[in-house]
């Protein structure tokens, strides 16, 4: 999410759950925070990162395939050295194949209104994640995870904690969580929430005052 859209949602209310996915869908609710929970995290993941490395490489007319048919894979895009090159990289699902750069358009070209768009080049950190099961990330409690379901797209901030060595330097911290799912082939909602029917998208945001 872009700085400017981000900190905007800030005037509304801090911890505002964002609840909006698909192009001219919008809709709000509070987000419930379970101190008692913690993150779910499946069993088994594989870590797969992705730098501009992995694009570079590609003879012409290659493209680096990420497999979201297979189970408990999160594809880990790290952009802090180097743009990668998103049309030289094809997601696979169950109904076939797509440039991440294609769809990448798609969800900055939505109609999010007053809230914060999604903006994957956007992460304080320059990274964002993809996989295709909305647990695999394993940062969302369980009640987080509802809630996503309810309209596929979750949206957190929280102040971030300062350490005690240098208090200065996360005064007035914020830091966003922001996770969001599409039915595969589409740039809508989830429907079912089955295994291979969708992916999703997740990313991070810190800013100071």
């Amino acid at each position: 999410m872009l700085r400017q859209s981000i900190r905007s949602s800030k005037s509304i209310a801090l911890s505002f759950a964002l609840c909006v996915v698909a192009a001219g869908a919008t809709g709000c609710s509070e987000s419930s925070t379970d101190t008692d929970e913690t993150p779910v995290v499946p069993s088994g993941l594989q870590s797969v990162r992705i730098t501009a490395v992995e694009t570079d490489r590609l003879a012409a007319g290659e493209f680096y395939e990420v497999n979201l048919v297979a189970e408990k894979v999160v594809y880990r895009f790290d952009y802090s050295d180097k743009q990668i090159a998103y049309d030289r990289i094809q997601l696979v699902t169950p109904k076939g194949k797509s440039l991440l750069s294609e769809t990448m358009a798609k969800v900055e070209a939505g109609d999010y209104g007053d809230y914060p768009q999604p903006n994957l080049l956007g992460a304080s950190d320059k990274r964002f994640s993809v996989a295709s099961n909305a647990a695999d990330f394993g940062v969302l409690t369980q009640s987080q995870l509802d809630e996503l379901k309810t309209s596929g797209f979750f949206y957190e901030e929280a102040a971030l904690d300062a350490p005690k060595s240098t208090p200065q330097s996360t005064d007035n911290c914020i830091h966003a969580t922001c996770e969001f799912c599409f039915e595969n082939g589409t740039t809508s909602p989830p429907i079912s929430w089955q295994p291979g029917t969708y992916h999703c998208y997740y990313e991070e945001h810190v800013w100071c005052d």
